[in-house]
């Protein structure tokens, strides 16, 4: 079995930099570290770190003691007001490239654009800029027409390139005026474009990360339309030995939440395969 993995893989820059600042302030304070909602969307992540006293809450205003980590998607602007308002100590894990589309898309508020944020509206990156824009501002997640004077775009961290250029296009007919940044996530789409290029030349693709992870949801669709025989897993106990009768040579890639460990045990597992 030939096994060949994309050249970025793993942990991303915004993920590595949130887990080594929750793992500092977990070891300093002995735990009673809460994050709002998971830090990342990789649950054994998640499960390590609770291990150590890192406990994901979904409420923040039941926290009256401790440390509140805000998570890498970003916050909504009312958590954050109440944070500091009692006092809690805070640290600060957003993602500089969630950050950069908060700024933009208030820029784009604040200069007089009806704002459209290009992602999925559950995600909570998404409703973390949204509070920001006091919740004006339109989520769009498929090609819509709109009629207005002007309009002013972003786009969530982790969306594929395809999706957001289709919504861009159809935007255009319908606004006098349309201003655009880009503010998909470099990391994400080298991801991508790493992954489309190694699905073409493989017998099989295996896309490893959390079921709930946009990013891996993202990379896992844009490398299915190159190469069929695509399989989304979060754990190497997901594998099936049947998928792989014919197979000799199997493309590995993982999302920016996927720890190395994991990328390794199915690395193993396959080749025993």
């Amino acid at each position: 079995m030939k096994i060949v993995k994309t050249k970025n893989i793993g942990f991303c820059f915004g993920v590595k930099r949130a887990i080594k600042m929750v793992h500092k302030a977990a070891e300093a304070t002995g735990g009673n570290v809460y994050t709002i909602g998971p830090i990342i969307h990789n649950p054994q992540m998640v499960d390590l770190l609770k291990e150590k006293g890192v406990i994901p809450v979904e409420d923040v205003y039941q926290v009256k003691e401790g440390t509140v980590v805000f998570r890498t998607h970003g916050i909504k602007r009312e958590e954050e007001e109440y944070i500091k308002g009692t006092g809690l100590k805070a640290i600060d894990t957003t993602c500089p490239f969630v950050k950069r589309v908060r700024k933009y898309a208030k820029y784009l508020k604040n200069k007089g654009y009806q704002v459209v944020i290009v992602g999925d509206s559950n995600h909570p990156e998404v409703k973390s800029v949204l509070s920001y824009l006091d919740n004006d501002g339109i989520v769009l997640q498929e090609p819509t027409i709109l009629t207005a004077k002007k309009v002013g775009v972003v786009s969530q961290t982790t969306l594929d390139k395809g999706t957001f250029v289709e919504i861009v296009k159809e935007l255009i007919g319908g606004v006098e005026e349309l201003r655009i940044y880009n503010t998909i996530c470099e990391s994400t789409q080298i991801r991508q474009d790493e992954a489309i290029e190694l699905s073409g030349k493989v017998d099989m693709m295996l896309v490893v990360g959390g079921k709930n992870s946009s990013n891996t949801a993202k990379l896992y669709k844009v490398v299915h339309k190159v190469q069929p025989k695509t399989y989304h897993i979060e754990t190497v106990e997901d594998l099936e030995p049947g998928w792989f009768r014919g197979v000799s040579h199997v493309g590995i890639t993982g999302g920016a939440s996927t720890p190395d460990l994991i990328i390794d045990t199915v690395e193993r597992r396959v080749k025993n395969f």
